[in-house]
């Protein structure tokens, strides 16, 4: 098969025209989406402290992990404007319930995210630019490499450096990084401050409750040990370490199984590719926007469509641990489109 530019994709009007309709942002079904990830939080939670045993903790731990991927997921579609019609509610929401939880910040995740987008996998992509400063980001490794690589970041062995590098995403990095530029200043500043106002808050409802115990074991272990995993998995399956080529190979699409998509790929983040081309999109439009485009022979034909994340002939995991060497070429699709 030929390699193809989807860039063409842009020239069919009437595709475009019917994506543009999909972009509409609904407050409704962004406030379900965060309520229902907080509510399986709580209930993980809850069902682990209730019953108080090893295998009460440990699933709860996976669970917790998957959900705060999940938010991390809804606050990507924040960085987009694409949560809440209101930019101001988009950006409070988004902090409060999404990203300042996990460390982050909607503002600091926005200034990298959209050049990611500009210039995916060259010298202008800030990710690309962080992979190629550090070896646990660069993807293909041997099989030997890669299954230690991923042990490590079950366990937390990765996770400082981890930490390091998305550092500039959480409201303090933002400060660092622009508190003397006159027309950032104010922005960063009330970012901090309102972090720092939500984490004084938690804290005091941890204190007042005596949750300081539940919330190291259920909050802070999952978020520095699975979660680094599933966020790993995910991002090395979205972009592999490779040079753009100028024809959509960076990016791929994985249609996954369910439980893949629970922990991995969840809120329809594995229709990448869809999403590349189409940032507008809401993330539970995605799959509406991917089955219309799968009505253009350019897509349909070129697309990188990969069956699962894991363990088959037709997985991401096959296609960057098999192949020796940091700057593989790019492949072939692996599967037909995803249905």
């Amino acid at each position: 098969m030929a390699r193809s530019s989807l860039a063409s994709i842009y020239e069919d009007g009437p595709l475009v025209a019917d994506v543009k309709s999909l972009s509409q942002v609904s407050d409704l079904r962004a406030a379900l989406a965060i309520a229902r990830e907080w509510l399986t939080i709580a209930a993980a939670i809850g069902a682990a402290i209730y019953f108080d045993a090893w295998w009460s903790y440990l699933p709860a731990i996976f669970i917790v992990a998957a959900r705060q991927h999940a938010l991390g997921i809804v606050m990507h579609d924040a960085t987009h404007y694409r949560l809440f019609s209101s930019r101001r509610a988009n950006d409070l929401i988004s902090d409060w319930f999404c990203a300042f939880p996990c460390g982050l910040s909607t503002l600091g995740y926005r200034e990298d995210h959209l050049a990611h987008h500009l210039a995916t996998n060259t010298a202008g992509d800030p990710y690309y630019v962080l992979m190629e400063n550090n070896t646990v980001w660069q993807w293909p490794k041997t099989k030997i490499a890669a299954v230690r690589h991923l042990l490590a970041e079950t366990f937390g062995w990765n996770t400082l450096r981890n930490m390091k590098m998305t550092h500039p995403w959480s409201a303090m990095g933002q400060y660092l990084r622009h508190r003397n530029e006159p027309e950032q200043a104010a922005r960063v500043r009330f970012d901090l401050i309102s972090t720092g106002v939500f984490w004084c808050l938690v804290a005091a409802v941890l204190t007042v409750a005596g949750g300081w115990w539940y919330f190291a074991v259920l909050w802070i272990v999952p978020a520095l040990t699975l979660y680094q995993l599933f966020v790993q998995l995910r991002w090395m399956s979205e972009h592999p370490y490779r040079e753009a080529t100028g024809d959509g190979y960076e990016t791929h699409q994985v249609r996954g199984s369910a439980i893949e998509r629970f922990f991995i790929a969840p809120l329809n983040i594995n229709y990448h590719i869809t999403h590349h081309l189409f940032p507008a999109t809401p993330f539970y439009r995605l799959p509406r926007v991917h089955r219309r485009l799968l009505e253009n022979s350019e897509y349909r034909e070129h697309a990188n469509f990969f069956a699962n994340y894991l363990g088959s002939a037709d997985s991401i995991w096959a296609d960057v641990v098999t192949k020796p060497g940091r700057n593989a070429a790019p492949v072939e699709s692996h599967v037909g489109p995803m249905a």
